[in-house]
């Protein structure tokens, strides 16, 4: 029975820890956090092989606060976010790969065409320039050709060539951001879960 209860504690503490550091998804996490996720899982595992629950608290804890420092450190120094974290890679630069940086990064021309399709761009030339950021996503700017036309360029165009034509303005609409901006304060009701 007390290997229920202290499984208990020791997952509800990670689950804690782990909420007090931030929340990110793997892919979106620096090597520090993949890191100190992974000696957090070992040291809560640890409590399996009889460390004690007390040991296994504190060192997550620990583990956990290290993390929230080396958040710090970063946020408030430039030079220490790139020690820390790495800085963003450029790959593309004026629609032309940098291979020498790809091969630094061990990303393939296959990887990279694979990442630029699943953003839903179709060719390399159409990219000012491209980065592997530090959590290994690929940031981007288009062309200017290859830019997608905004509600307000579209309505500053049509104002310019048919200024005889009345252009509506968009209503504001409700959408998911507002919903979730108006419902932050309010507690979870049966019909806010669906």
């Amino acid at each position: 029975m007390i290997i229920v209860w202290q499984s208990a504690v020791v997952a509800l503490a990670g689950i804690l820890l782990l909420r007090i550091s931030g929340r990110k998804s793997i892919s979106q996490m620096t090597v520090p956090q993949v890191t100190i996720l992974l000696i957090v899982g070992t040291v809560l595992g640890s409590q399996v092989s009889g460390k004690g629950l007390g040991w296994t608290l504190l060192a997550s804890a620990v583990m956990i606060v290290v993390l929230m420092l080396n958040e710090w450190l970063a946020v408030k120094w430039n030079r220490a976010e790139k020690v820390l974290k790495g800085g963003a890679v450029p790959v593309i630069e004026n629609g032309k790969m940098l291979t020498s940086n790809m091969k630094r990064l061990r990303l393939t021309v296959d990887d990279l065409e694979k990442r630029l399709r699943l953003l839903g761009i179709s060719r390399i030339e159409d990219v000012r320039t491209g980065t592997v950021e530090n959590n290994g996503e690929l940031g981007y700017e288009l062309m200017p050709w290859a830019k997608p036309v905004t509600m307000g360029e579209l309505e500053k165009i049509l104002k310019a060539n048919f200024p005889q034509m009345h252009v509506p303005e968009s209503p504001e609409e409700r959408n998911i951001f507002r919903e979730v901006i108006d419902n932050a304060d309010q507690p979870m009701t049966q019909d806010r879960l669906h």
